[in-house]
């Protein structure tokens, strides 16, 4: 029977110690914890760019809605301003002062002997800015006042026209609906001397001023 030796078998011994080196091996496993890690690291930051973009897609959407209210927001605040302003407008087109009334009013008051020379009407607007009274707000206002005053002549003072003129006004209808006053014109000033006419100085006259003041309007914002 034949003797074999193997001449290489330390050598064989030793290689296969070393495929069984558990350095080794924790070498491989450390490199493929290492290679995991890796790619955890590629997804995370996968995720972190596409969470990003996400981000900066809802931030353009959240920027734009945000636009669009700020817009309709002023719009509305600028829409109810304009109908605010056109409120007071069309309050004031409809409860202005009108003078023609006056003047109607006036023409159906007219006494014989009595000439008017001179009327004068004055209207005048006191602003009053909003206020805090407390904790209450309290609108601001336009206050309206307005007087009147007829320059006229009585061409037969004897007789007192210019009281009948006075009386004929005052019980105007249109002026007891409106100054609210059974006494709304009286004589400002005093009767000036009877005075003959350079044009004809058989007749003689007074000059007298009726006055009066209707009652204050105010109106609010």
């Amino acid at each position: 029977m034949p003797i074999r030796i193997n001449l290489l078998a330390e050598a064989q011994a030793a290689e296969e110690m070393r495929r069984k080196d558990p350095v080794k091996r924790a070498i491989w496993v450390g490199g493929f914890l290492v290679f995991l890690v890796v790619l955890w690291i590629l997804k995370v930051q996968l995720d972190i760019v596409y969470a990003q973009n996400r981000y900066k897609r809802y931030e353009t959407a959240w920027t734009d809605v945000v636009n669009k209210y700020s817009s309709v927001t002023n719009n509305q605040s600028r829409t109810a301003e304009f109908e605010r302003k056109l409120a007071q407008l069309d309050r004031l087109s409809t409860n202005r002062f009108l003078w023609a009334p006056v003047l109607n009013a006036m023409q159906k008051s007219v006494v014989e002997s009595v000439v008017v020379t001179r009327i004068r009407g004055e209207q005048t607007y006191t602003k009053e800015e909003a206020r805090m009274a407390g904790s209450i707000r309290v609108p601001g206002a336009m206050t309206e006042r307005i007087t009147f005053s007829i320059d006229a002549k009585d061409l037969n003072p004897g007789d007192q026209s210019y009281n009948k003129f006075k009386e004929a006004l005052n019980q105007s209808d249109f002026f007891l609906k409106h100054v609210g006053r059974k006494d709304s014109f009286v004589i400002d000033g005093v009767l000036s001397p009877v005075t003959a006419d350079p044009a004809d100085p058989t007749l003689q006259f007074v000059t007298f001023t009726l006055a009066s003041r209707f009652p204050e309007t105010r109106r609010s914002e």
